[in-house]
């Protein structure tokens, strides 16, 4: 789940959460303080009524009007006598059955409690039950019989227009804090995404990615941090590129030196063993060598030095040329070679693509079984240039292919004594520079194909 997601649903359960608290305590208000309070009120109402009532001896048609009117104004009144028949006024309630307490009114009983020992519905949820027993009440004489007279409050009248406007403050509130969280984690998740994107340039060699985060908080310090990393590991990246560049450079010299002399000393040596020591010594220069010519491939790549030459390139003619080159290797190892090479042409550097062509090439040669097959095709489609080449080599397994591009990385090292990890490297090095792609397939022991992808246009 994303940052962002899970900050949204954090906070919904927050406010969930805390709508439920805020419902508890609520609850244990209304029914701590509240309940009695209404009770003590309604039942205060109601013994006026029936002061009232009695003080202008009334009749039944004139209390009923009398009731009626006070009905309109908010309340929920019954009037009962001794067996049972009732008369309502205002809304008419749901539950008309009396209980033993509502009874007791006509046995002696002075009043009759009901908000309060109300208990039917849950805590405060009992406040909105429209059931006669959820009333208060008292006895009354009228026309010289006695009548219990029950009252609550009219629940259609509890929300008048001053609940209207507190409920949308209240929603008013609720939808602009929930709007608020919403803008400011995306705020910050836009913060972390940016630092998500320049870590994983980093990660790629890009440390001159711009990280756009200026802000006063514990994210701009992060963000800061992360600059000054950034800066630091620029500066370690260019040093180790300096070195290796003027390393390999010095290199090469000596190890042509030592190849012409070695050649020469084969003249003078007259044992075989002696011949046969000349010439390790003579291939093992040829592998320094060319390692040092890789190594100042990929630093002058890096550092944007190399002379890049770029011009309309036949990829077709140049794969003929490797094939051609390799001839030897091939025929060495007994491997069968299938071409299908149309005319394909693209905007580059003629020696960069040739070293990628023979370090594929190559590969497909060394990792190939004896007697097996490569097959090197190009085509030329509208919008693009596709080369495969695959071969029916080792294969490599699937967990190691984002490894294999990685600089210096074997996956074999027992078996890759003559290689140092550079070829791959330098082929996706190149590759980029021309805004070409490549992509791997791969099973063990049954091969590996690179299909290399340039764009036109």
């Amino acid at each position: 789940m994303k940052l962002l997601q899970r900050f949204i649903l954090y906070t919904m359960i927050i406010i969930c959460i805390s709508i439920f608290i805020g419902f508890i305590c609520s609850n244990i208000l209304y029914v701590a303080f509240v309940k009695e309070q209404l009770n003590n009120r309604y039942l205060d109402i109601t013994e006026q009524l029936s002061e009232q009532m009695e003080v202008h001896e009334t009749t039944l048609q004139g209390s009923s009007d009398f009731l009626q009117t006070m009905s309109h104004l908010g309340y929920q009144i019954a009037l009962v006598k001794r067996d049972g028949e009732m008369i309502t006024f205002g809304e008419q309630f749901h539950d008309k059955e009396l209980n033993n307490q509502m009874y007791a009114l006509f046995e002696g009983e002075d009043t009759y409690h009901g908000v309060k020992s109300f208990k039917d519905s849950y805590l405060m949820m009992s406040h909105f039950a429209n059931d006669i027993k959820n009333t208060v009440g008292t006895k009354i004489e009228v026309e010289g019989e006695e009548y219990a007279l029950f009252l609550r409050s009219n629940n259609t009248s509890f929300f008048t227009e001053f609940h209207l406007i507190i409920f949308g403050f209240i929603f008013a509130v609720f939808i602009s804090s929930i709007i608020g969280i919403l803008l400011l984690s995306r705020r910050l998740t836009r913060s972390i995404s940016e630092l998500t994107s320049a870590t994983q340039e980093i990660a790629n060699h890009n440390f001159n990615y711009p990280l756009m985060i200026n802000r006063k908080d514990e994210i701009g310090q992060l963000a800061d941090s992360f600059r000054m990393m950034q800066q630091k590991l620029a500066n370690t990246d260019e040093g180790r590129k300096k070195f290796v560049n003027n390393v390999s450079h010095d290199f090469q010299s000596p190890l042509l030196n030592i190849q012409g002399y070695s050649e020469l000393l084969e003249r003078e040596i007259s044992s075989e063993e002696g011949k046969g020591y000349n010439r390790i010594i003579q291939t093992e220069a040829k592998r320094l060598s060319n390692l040092t010519k890789q190594l100042l491939i990929l630093t002058s790549i890096d550092q944007g030095t190399y002379p890049i030459n770029k011009q309309l390139v036949q990829i077709d003619e140049q794969l003929h040329q490797v094939v051609h080159s390799m001839l030897w290797r091939i025929e060495e190892k007994g491997l069968e070679i299938k071409i299908e090479l149309h005319p394909a042409t693209v905007y580059a550097d003629r020696s960069l693509l040739m070293n990628a062509w023979e370090n594929l090439i190559g590969n497909a040669i060394k990792y190939n079984k004896e007697y097996g097959e490569i097959s090197i095709q190009s085509i030329e489609e509208e919008s693009r240039v596709v080369v495969k080449i695959k071969d029916t080599g080792v294969g490599i397994e699937k967990h190691l292919l984002d490894k294999i591009f990685e600089r210096f990385y074997r996956v074999d090292k027992a078996r890759n004594k003559d290689g140092m990890g550079l070829g791959l490297s330098i082929v996706q090095e190149v590759l980029t520079y021309h805004d070409a792609s490549i992509e791997i397939e791969s099973e063990v022991n049954k091969g590996t194909t690179f299909t290399i992808i340039f764009p036109k246009g």
